[in-house]
């Protein structure tokens, strides 16, 4: 089984469940997820949507730091850190890139799904179809689970190499 396929099929399984976080936006079921990244207060989270990609990588034994090296800015739980990352190792692309067909274990990268702004929300495509994208997602109003995402939302994709191997410096 490829890398992406073993990424999607975890975040197929995690996301179905679906986690649910409370009111402060942690819990049982998000303390797996969560607990790779540094906080205040233990019992607060974070929107963990970013959290949730990197849980289902480390999951599906694609290695990655919390927090790359510069010249990303920010841990992985983050949208703008995966974004910096793609785009450092020529795995991210544009929804404008026409040559680029996304597929299953993909990183998808949307525009105003939550916090009505660029670059707000990541998920992992599980499936396409023809008029959208099947995707498991993590914290979508603080909560997991497949969804029909439209091309209209879509700002790219990351496809992280099977050949891709962190080597910590």
């Amino acid at each position: 089984m490829s890398r992406r396929e073993t990424l999607a099929a975890v975040a197929e399984q995690l996301a179905s469940k679906p986690l649910i976080g409370n009111e402060h936006k942690y819990g049982p079921d998000l303390e797996p997820i969560l607990r790779y990244f540094p906080r205040e207060d233990p019992h607060i989270g974070f929107d963990w949507c970013a959290a949730f990609v990197y849980h289902c990588c480390i999951e599906a034994d694609i290695k990655l730091p919390v927090r790359y090296a510069a010249p990303v800015t920010r841990n992985f739980a983050w949208v703008e850190a995966w974004m910096q990352w793609g785009q450092l190792y020529g795995f991210y692309h544009p929804i404008s890139e026409s040559s680029f067909v996304q597929e299953r274990g993909d990183l998808i990268v949307f525009d105003n799904v939550v916090e009505n702004g660029p670059n707000d929300y990541i998920g992992i495509v599980v499936r396409r179809k023809r008029e959208y994208i099947i995707t498991a997602e993590g914290n979508y109003y603080n909560r997991s689970g497949i969804f029909q995402r439209t091309r209209e939302q879509i700002n790219g994709y990351i496809r992280i190499d099977d050949t891709y191997k962190y080597v910590s410096e």
